[in-house]
């Protein structure tokens, strides 16, 4: 019983915590989503590892999602902010979004490979674009 106990605890914290060659733009609250879906899940599970084929990443409350998507080169991907909390998307090679509770982020990726990105904001918060 004890260690069904600690498990839901641990359960517990882990829910509170978060998570889970280009161009790029930013939009504000006002701002349109051009090609993707304007809310809810727009292909996959936020909790899947597997990338799922799409150009829409929701961000949502401490989750992208899909967390990994893949994509064609030359493919525009638009990050659709749907949660309350203030988050960002942020690359290794310095391009990011605003911190913002609304509205859109575009980039486009020109070149083949994989690029991992974060919420700088909330440890943990990680997602990826693999590139074909």
């Amino acid at each position: 019983m004890k260690i069904l106990r600690n498990l839901a605890a641990v359960a517990l914290v882990a829910a509170a915590a978060c998570g889970g060659g280009a161009s790029n733009s930013v939009t504000g609250p006002t701002g349109g989503n051009p090609g993707g879906n304007p809310g809810g899940n727009p292909g996959g599970n936020p909790g899947t590892t597997e990338p799922v084929a799409t150009n829409s990443v929701s961000v949502g409350d401490n989750v992208f999602s899909p967390i990994n998507i893949v994509v064609s080169a030359g493919t525009q991907v638009t990050w659709t902010w749907a949660g309350a909390t203030a988050h960002n998307v942020s690359f290794s090679d310095g391009t990011h979004s605003n911190d913002q509770t609304a509205g859109t982020y575009t980039r486009t990726f020109s070149t083949a490979g994989t690029f991992n990105y974060s919420c700088t904001l909330h440890a943990g918060m990680n997602g990826s674009v693999k590139v074909n």
